[in-house]
């Protein structure tokens, strides 16, 4: 009797085991089948980068001071360029791009940012002044889900530009943190789910990883114009339809259902495409190889970077030549660049380091008669009641052809506190239809009569 039970048990048992073999099989199939289909692959690239670039600029919680909190910063420029005031002497273009950046570097900027979570009140005002000439002031302001803008000299009152759906996002226990992380999510997303199988191109192939002939397979994405355009108006029309991300964007782009892709803007011209490529190993489609192609005309640029996340090398060559390599090294507090030329000599450092207080960037290369020094630095200090001081400085400078193109630093120095005293008055404000034909062609000209003034 026992030994029937006994026969029986391990029947069931049996039995068992194939199912969870079966259903393991099936599991592993579908797994499989994902991994390896060419918009997951190439998907997974995209995270990379953005989850890259998000865990390098994000700030450290002590820092953020909640959804109601006050702004209050200068900008200052000091910009020139070799090239631009020799050309100037014979050219009016580059005459012009000579007299915006030395107005540029004498422009005074002040701005003033608030935001009162509980009340639903939003302010921003702007002013830029040229010694006692003011080139431009104006107010932004959200109330009772109503934008308004004001510019001095232009206006006599606020102007009622519309409804505001910005604070609707602020759902409970949303902050504007979480928001600003939809929106680069939600931004991210939207870029895979557009780039399908359709629009990509997969091969076997066999490729050099290092100095190893590999078999590989190779998934492709072809950006030119039309293709740049077209994912351009996909993921505009995601953010008008998702109702959060357009109540977000709503803040600074006051019509955001009206916004288009100008079909006549030219972003990159007929002869000219990039071709983004992951090459992935045969058996479980893991990254072995990134790489961008350039082409225009008879111009080939290849930029390629073997290894991961960790660490890897990066490829330069033009023309099938090649020109550049890099070690690189990534932690998420640090950034770790050694480039060389062809005969494997020292040219320059790529490096970014990181902790609480302190955001680092430094770019040096000498590339044959071209050299470039750039530096960026964020530091926070003086964090005392809820209040603290923040210091972006931006340094650089372009040499190519041994003529300086472009040189100067920005510094925006701003006050954070985690506070908002907002007193506008809005009563006497006017509908933007009321305007004069006038009035309205001042304001949607602003913009270029601002820049025409900058370039005398």
């Amino acid at each position: 009797m026992f030994r029937k039970i006994l026969r029986v048990f391990f029947k069931i048992l049996f039995f068992l085991l194939l199912i969870a073999i079966a259903v393991s099989l099936i599991l592993f199939g579908l797994y499989y089948s994902k991994i390896s289909q060419k918009q997951y692959i190439f998907g997974n690239m995209v995270d990379e980068v953005f989850d890259k670039t998000e865990r390098i600029f994000v700030m450290d919680e002590e820092y953020l001071l909640g959804d109601t909190f006050s702004i209050e910063g200068t900008v200052k420029m000091q910009l020139s360029s070799e090239e631009y005031h020799k050309k100037g002497a014979t050219d009016i273009e580059y005459k012009k791009k000579d007299r915006l950046l030395a107005n540029l570097s004498s422009m005074d900027v002040q701005y003033h940012i608030q935001q009162d979570k509980k009340k639903e009140l939003f302010y921003a005002d702007f002013t830029e002044n040229i010694g006692k000439e003011e080139i431009f002031s104006g107010k932004y302001y959200v109330e009772n889900s109503t934008r308004y803008f004001f510019v001095n000299k232009m206006l006599e009152n606020y102007v009622n530009d519309g409804s505001n759906t910005y604070f609707e996002s602020f759902k409970e226990e949303v902050t504007t943190p979480d928001n600003i992380e939809y929106l680069y999510h939600f931004i991210r997303d939207s870029i895979k789910n557009h780039i399908t199988d359709e629009e990509l191109s997969g091969y076997d192939v066999e490729t050099y990883v290092g100095d190893e002939m590999v078999k590989a397979g190779q998934i492709s994405f072809r950006v030119n114009d039309k293709s740049y355009k077209k994912l351009l108006k996909n993921v505009l029309n995601d953010l008008k339809k998702d109702e959060r991300a357009s109540q977000i964007l709503s803040l600074m782009v006051p019509n955001v259902n009206d916004l288009k892709v100008n079909e006549k803007t030219k972003y990159l011209k007929s002869n000219e495409s990039y071709t983004i490529s992951v090459y992935v190993s045969k058996t479980f489609f893991q990254p072995i190889k990134y790489e961008v192609v350039y082409l225009k005309d008879d111009q080939k640029k290849i930029y390629t970077y073997e290894g991961n996340q960790k660490e890897g090398t990066f490829y330069y060559s033009e023309n099938n030549e090649a020109k550049y390599h890099a070690s690189c090294k990534f932690t998420n507090k640090n950034i770790d660049i050694l480039v060389y030329d062809r005969k494997n000599q020292e040219i320059g450092t790529i490096k970014g380091q990181k902790d609480k207080n302190n955001l680092l960037l430094t770019l040096t290369l000498d590339l044959e008669d071209n050299k470039y020094d750039v530096s960026y630095s964020s530091k926070n200090k003086d964090f005392k009641d809820n209040t603290y001081t923040k210091e972006d400085i931006l340094i650089f400078k372009v040499i190519e052809d041994k003529v300086i193109v472009l040189q100067g630093n920005i510094e925006n120095i701003a006050t954070i506190q985690g506070n908002a005293k907002i007193l506008e008055d809005v009563s006497s404000s006017v509908l933007r239809a009321s305007l004069t034909e006038e009035e309205s062609t001042k304001i949607d000209t602003l913009q270029d009569r601002i820049k025409e003034r900058l370039e005398k």
